[in-house]
């Protein structure tokens, strides 16, 4: 504002002197309260005409010289009169240029258009009121004057100090109406209430006459207004206060010379808060102009940038600042706006608000873009940055924001919009640091999406997206397909590089699969470029596509190239069971990439069929052939490395050319002709052709080949008639190999062929047979057949069944004695009662001994049948039966040699004497628990004083192991010399080996034995030798389903070192074989008294003659030998 008003002259030397507009103004109201207090007339029209002189006779201050500053008090008093002379009369304002949109309780009286009409605030109702209550005591004809005077008195007076703190932002005053509804519920009813009792209080003291009616009724009114100021002024002055304090806060920063020049004119036109209200940014509008007021450019200053701002702002508290353009919407759409700027500041960039919720709206997130792209301008590519236009891009239903961001350049200076959405975002210093939202770019630029990835977009950006990539209308759809378009590129690029041209995905042909298993397939079609072929990518690991996904592959169909990924699919062909297409594709892209793998440099593979064969169970057959020199021997040559490729654990071949072949994949191929195994298959003979290959491949992995290669070829495949589930193939074996590498390589051929069961049965020439099943052919329980022990040769016992059905013997003539060894369950005790029960049957003789349990599973119906019966803890009579035996082997031995026999079978019994008669039937003895029997030895104990107790203790000890040294003597002699004598010896025991028999030197005793081993206790110790390896294997195939061999269930091995499995017999319990033996006569119980050693002594005084006697017999007793024994080495 120029400072020569009214054309007045500054030339003088003198200020001129003038009568002060205070003195009018106070003159003219002393006259009026002189004329009100002795007249009673109305007082409100003097002080209106006091205001009205003063305001006319106040006159612009001017210095003494024109170098001199106006006096700035001088200035003040100046503006008060003719502030308080203009708000006499209507006053209109300019409206205000928001760019926010505000609170109308902040803002509502700018809507008004002067302040006579602002009926909203406190000031326009005070007015009024005064006049009312300046009328007490007066005639009621003084009211209106009061009342109209004192209303414009007061209109002047508060337009004066609306303007008294910045004449460039007014005051805008308290509204009663946004206290009335916006104020808290307390507050209004205590002004409410307050101002009602003062009226009713009031009212009842003018109705007894002690006060008038404009008393009574401005009083009240006064109150409630400035209970109402009192309340609400605080916090609706609170924006203009914030206006003030802004502007005096520009105007010290821009005080310099430098920047007054640059600044001069500014004036704030807008100033918010935002963010945290701890830790707010203040953003404040400012429109540059000069000194009259009008618009000038901003562009020096945008181009000076902050930095000049930046040391007074810091200086304020303020280490964060920016300097923004300001935008303009007119017809024509966004624009630059030439004169404002924005200028955003904090204690630091964490008042920066967090965009990344919705809820903050698009508003907020459109200033935080422009922050984040000029922070990026200015720092790092020294451009000047665009303005950025915000689009709410988030689903109705997301709490997660999503803002589409188009970008306006500046008229001059910016950058280039691909430079935007290139460098600008793979910049280290990238927009997105400040948004805090990864910030994607358009595939052709056309616009920028701060988002997560994985936040639902609603349909708004349709408006701006480019054609092409989808036809899909949803731009959710859209912003999915472009993200993964470019992730799809890059990842080409990186596996490729430039040797080969990128394939094009089309999308909207991918076809996406849930199977029922909770897998997902995906098949997504490729284009590709000429010259390139499926197999030129295929020599890339394409895993780097999709590392999430579980196999990245590719598979070529009728000439169209497709992506094959998984996504919780098993790796593994032996786990795709199902039939359906997306399988089968699957499956073909498995096999695919493993054949690629594993062929040489620019040869290629073509996949001509891919059948799924099972029908529950993942059995393929893939045909294929080969191109670009590829031979299927460089394929089969790889075959283990394609097995773990794809989860194989069966390959199986079928060569059909040199650069053609079927190749089959599985890991169960139900091979077994069982129903259960047949029901697996789409095909019977597909199975019958599959058997054929495994059965002969299975020879080659097992090492049965020739030179050349060539494996036992299958002959014929059946079944056997009695047993469906057992398969019997019969194989030709090449020239040139011997018979016996089958038999030696049975092992490794069944582990192979998935055969847990198979023997040779027949070898001859160059043929052999075999049976082979998938689980052990033998029942598990076989009763015992009583009419066949009966009816067979009576040095053959019947003992159980083998895996064709057909009855295994215990042949005594070549295995005369017989160990029985199984743990507590294994059927040891059932296949002991069927060998004596048999021996009853066959009229023999039987002695049953156990001193450790009493023989209690012969107790109820052998015993009565048994010339001696030796049970719990009779170790004397256990002795003495023994001796007895040997005896009575020695007298057939000498009958043997009197009748001039080798063999007491061979004797008949008319033609021997009458006493010689009675010692011809074949006598079996049953030595049960032998194991626990030779544990009863024990060791003496130290006794050097002679201790009575211990002494007889030791006593005891070294009569036991006197007395079974020798038994175990006399068992030995029996053992190697019984055979001729029709002596049998039978051991049970639950584990009996070599080990076990050495104290007693009783090597030749175990060779001289059978063995039968029950269930699943190591044959270690127990087979000979040269059998342990089979008996190993034999044992794993006795196995049921459950992974346990059943009661009875065994090996029995000849003393010849025949080895077989065994299904023993079970004998029906004790009741059962009661009855089987009822009439069979008792014998005459043996005599062998004379047998009986003597007891152990008990000592009642002791000597050192005595103690070494005891010691002595002790320690000979452990160390018995036999010189008769034959030792034979294990």
């Amino acid at each position: 504002m120029a400072q020569n008003r009214g054309g007045r002259s500054r030339s003088r030397s003198k200020e001129p002197t003038h009568i002060w507009s205070g003195f009018w103004c106070g003159l003219i109201i002393i006259i009026g309260v002189i004329l009100w207090a002795l007249l009673r007339l109305p007082l409100m029209p003097f002080i209106w005409l006091g205001i009205l002189v003063g305001g006319t006779t106040a006159t612009y201050p001017t210095p003494a010289r024109k170098t001199d500053p106006i006096d700035p008090k001088k200035l003040n008093v100046y503006y008060r009169w003719k502030d308080m002379f203009s708000g006499l009369k209507p006053y209109s304002r300019p409206e205000k240029d928001d760019e926010f949109d505000e609170n109308p309780e902040t803002f509502t009286d700018l809507m008004s258009k002067s302040d006579w009409l602002a009926v909203h605030r406190v000031s326009w109702w005070v007015g009024w009121f005064v006049g009312l209550y300046a009328s007490r005591g007066c005639g009621l004809w003084t009211i209106p004057f009061n009342m109209i005077f004192g209303f414009m008195s007061v209109m002047g007076v508060i337009h004066w100090r609306d303007r008294l703190v910045d004449r460039r932002h007014i005051y805008q005053g308290v509204s009663v109406f946004a206290f009335l509804q916006k104020g808290k519920p307390s507050q209004k009813t205590i002004a409410i209430v307050s101002a009602v009792v003062l009226l009713v209080i009031l009212g009842a003291c003018a109705y007894l006459g002690f006060v008038d009616i404009p008393t009574t009724l401005s009083l009240p009114a006064l109150l409630f207004l400035l209970l109402v100021t009192k309340f609400d002024k605080k916090k609706q002055t609170a924006y203009w206060r914030e206006l003030v304090k802004a502007q005096r806060m520009l105007d010290g920063w821009v005080k310099s010379d430098d920047l007054a020049k640059m600044w001069g004119g500014a004036y704030v036109t807008q100033v918010k808060k935002v963010g945290h209200r701890k830790n707010p940014m203040h953003v404040m509008r400012v429109r540059l102009q000069d000194q009259y007021d009008a618009p000038r450019s901003n562009e020096k200053v945008l181009k000076a940038g902050v930095e000049p701002l930046r040391s007074s702002a810091t200086s304020s508290g303020y280490n964060f600042i920016a300097l923004l353009a300001a935008k303009t919407i007119k017809e024509n759409g966004w624009q630059f706006d030439p004169s404002l700027v924005r200028i955003v500041y904090g204690k630091d960039e964490s008042c920066i608000p967090d965009i990344t919720k919705k809820k903050v709206g698009a508003k907020i997130a459109q200033l935080v873009a422009d922050i984040a792209y000029d922070y990026c301008a200015q720092n790092e590519w020294h451009k000047r940055p665009p303005l950025v236009q915000v689009i709410d891009a988030a689903a109705d239903d997301e709490e997660e924001a999503a803002w589409l961001m188009l970008l306006h350049n500046p008229p001059s200076g910016g950058a280039l919009i691909t430079q935007l959405g290139l460098e600008w975002l793979a910049n280290p210093f990238s927009p997105a640091d400040i948004i805090k939202m990864p910030i994607f770019s358009d595939l052709e630029n056309a616009f920028m999406l701060a988002a997560q990835p994985e936040t639902k977009l609603n349909d708004k950006g349709n408006k701006y997206r480019p054609d092409g990539l989808t036809q899909s209308k949803s731009f959710n759809r859209y912003i999915e397909l472009s993200r993964r378009f470019k992730r799809d590129q890059k990842a080409w690029q990186d596996i490729v590089g430039s040797k080969l041209n990128l394939p094009v995905c089309n999308y909207d042909e991918e076809r996406i699969v849930e199977t029922s298993e909770g897998w997902t397939l995906s098949f997504m079609p490729e284009m590709l470029t000429a010259p390139d072929r499926t197999s030129d990518f295929m020599r890339y690991d394409l895993s780097s596509l999709d590392p999430s996904k579980d196999f990245v592959g590719l598979i070529e169909e009728n000439g169209i190239t497709s992506l094959v990924m998984a996504d919780n699919a098993p790796l593994r062909i032996d786990r795709l069971t199902g039939s359906r297409p997306e399988y089968r594709r699957y499956a073909q892209a498995l096999i695919y990439k493993a054949l690629m793998d594993v062929m040489p440099s620019r040869a290629e593979v073509v996949i001509d069929s891919c059948q799924q064969m099972g029908k529950d169970t993942a059995i393929w057959r893939i045909g294929f052939h080969l191109g670009r020199g590829g031979t299927v021997a460089d394929v089969r040559r790889k075959s283990a490395n394609i097995s773990a490729a794809v989860g194989s654990e069966r390959v199986y071949w079928d060569w059909q050319s040199a650069d053609r072949a079927t190749v089959w994949l599985c890991s169960n191929p139900y091979l077994g002709t069982d129903p259960d195994s047949v029901a697996h298959w789409k095909i019977r003979a597909a199975q019958k052709e599959l058997i054929q290959l495994a059965l002969s491949d299975a020879w080659g992995v097992a090492g049965v080949q020739d030179s050349s290669g060539k494996t036992p070829t299958v002959e014929s495949l059946g079944v056997l008639p009695n047993n469906k589930e057992v398969l019997l193939a019969k194989f030709q074996i090449p020239g040139g190999l011997d018979l016996d590498k089958p038999q030696y390589n049975l092992g490794k051929f069944l582990t192979e062929a998935n055969y847990p069961y198979g023997r040779i049965i027949q070898a001859y020439g160059t043929d052999f047979s075999m049976v082979l099943a998938k689980k052990s052919p033998f029942p598990t329980s076989v009763m015992a057949d009583w009419e066949t022990a009966k009816k067979c040769d009576r040095r053959k016992f019947p003992i159980g069944v083998d895996d064709l059905g057909n009855p295994v013997y215990w042949d005594t003539k070549t295995t005369p004695h017989l160990l029985i060894s199984g743990k507590s369950g294994s059927g040891k005790s059932s296949a002991s009662q069927i060998v004596i029960a048999e021996a009853l049957l066959k009229g023999e003789d039987i002695i049953l001994i156990d001193p450790s349990k009493g023989c209690i599973d012969f107790t109820q119906w052998a015993k009565p049948k048994a010339l001696a019966f030796v049970g719990l803890y009779q170790l004397r009579e256990t002795e003495a039966v023994i001796s007895w035996a040997r005896e009575e082997m020695a007298e057939r031995v000498r009958i043997n040699n009197k009748y001039g026999v080798g063999n007491i079978f061979e004797l008949d019994p008319d033609d021997v004497e009458e006493a010689d008669r009675k010692h011809l039937k074949p006598l079996n003895i049953l030595f049960d628990e032998f194991n626990s029997y030779l544990q009863e030895t024990g060791k003496t104990t130290q006794n050097p004083q002679k201790d009575m107790q211990i002494a007889n203790d030791n006593a005891a000890v070294s009569a036991t192991n006197a007395s079974i040294a020798r038994t175990m003597s006399a068992l030995s002699k029996i053992i190697v010399q019984g055979r001729t004598a029709g002596i049998r010896c039978i051991f049970g025991a639950q584990r009996l080996t070599m080990d076990d028999m050495k104290k007693y030197n009783g090597n030749a005793f175990f060779r001289s034995l059978g063995r039968i081993l029950l269930g699943m206790d190591s044959p270690a110790g127990v087979v000979s030798a040269q059998n342990l390896s089979e008996a190993n294997r034999t044992q794993k195939s006795l196995k049921n389903e459950d992974g346990l061999i059943p009661v009875g269930r065994g090996m029995y091995e000849s003393m010849q070192g025949t080895l077989m499995a065994v299904q023993t017999w079970y004998s029906g319990g004790q009741d059962e074989l009661a009855r089987l033996v009822a009439n069979i006569p008792n014998p005459e119980p043996i005599d062998y008294q004379q047998y009986m050693p003597r007891a152990a002594e008990q000592f009642t005084k002791l000597d050192v003659e005595d103690i070494k006697e005891i010691f002595t017999s002790n320690n000979g007793s452990e160390n018995v030998e036999d010189e008769d024994v034959e030792e034979e080495e294990w």
